[in-house]
C-alpha cells in the first residue's frame, strides 16, 4: 500500500529551503555602510539579482511541478529532498560565477574551470531530479 502524502507540507518546507538559499546569498555581501553609501558596492546588488534570478526559475519549476502533479509519494518526497539538497549547494558556485563574469572576483582559469565543473553538476542533477519527479507523477497518475 502506498501512502500519499499532502503536497502543502512538502511545498511549505520545499519553500523554507529556498527562502534559505536566497538568504545564504544575502549574507555572503559585503556590507560595509560607507562603501554601499557612495555606490562602490552597487555592483554587488547586480550580481545578487542576477544570482537570485536564477535561483527564482529554479523555485518557479518546483512551484509549477507541485501545482501539476498531486501524486506525492515517499519516492517524490526522496528525490525532492536531493532536489533541495542540491540547490542549497548550488548556490555558493552560482553566486562565484556571477560575481566572476561581474568582475567581482578574481579567479584564475583553473579556478573558473573547477567553478564550471560545480555549477555544471550542480544544474544537471537539479534537473535530473525534476525529471525523475515529473517521470514518477506521470507514471503513477
Amino acid at each position: 500500500m502506498k501512502f500519499l502524502h499532502n503536497n502543502n507540507r512538502v511545498e511549505a518546507f520545499s519553500d523554507g529551503v529556498f527562502a534559505f538559499a536566497a538568504t545564504l546569498m544575502v549574507v555572503t555581501l559585503d556590507m560595509d555602510a560607507s562603501l554601499w553609501l557612495t555606490g562602490a558596492k552597487a555592483i554587488n546588488f547586480v550580481s545578487f539579482g542576477a544570482s537570485f534570478f536564477v535561483l527564482v526559475i529554479l523555485w518557479k519549476v518546483h512551484y509549477n511541478f507541485f501545482r501539476r502533479n498531486s501524486y506525492i509519494d515517499n519516492w517524490i518526497i526522496a528525490l525532492n529532498s536531493i532536489l533541495l539538497f542540491v540547490v542549497l549547494y548550488y548556490v555558493f558556485p552560482l553566486k562565484s560565477l556571477v560575481n566572476s563574469w561581474m568582475g567581482l572576483q578574481a579567479i584564475t582559469r583553473d579556478e573558473l574551470a573547477s567553478l564550471f565543473v560545480m555549477y555544471g553538476f550542480g544544474f544537471a542533477m537539479i534537473f535530473l531530479c525534476y525529471a525523475l519527479m515529473y517521470q514518477r507523477a506521470y507514471r503513477k497518475t
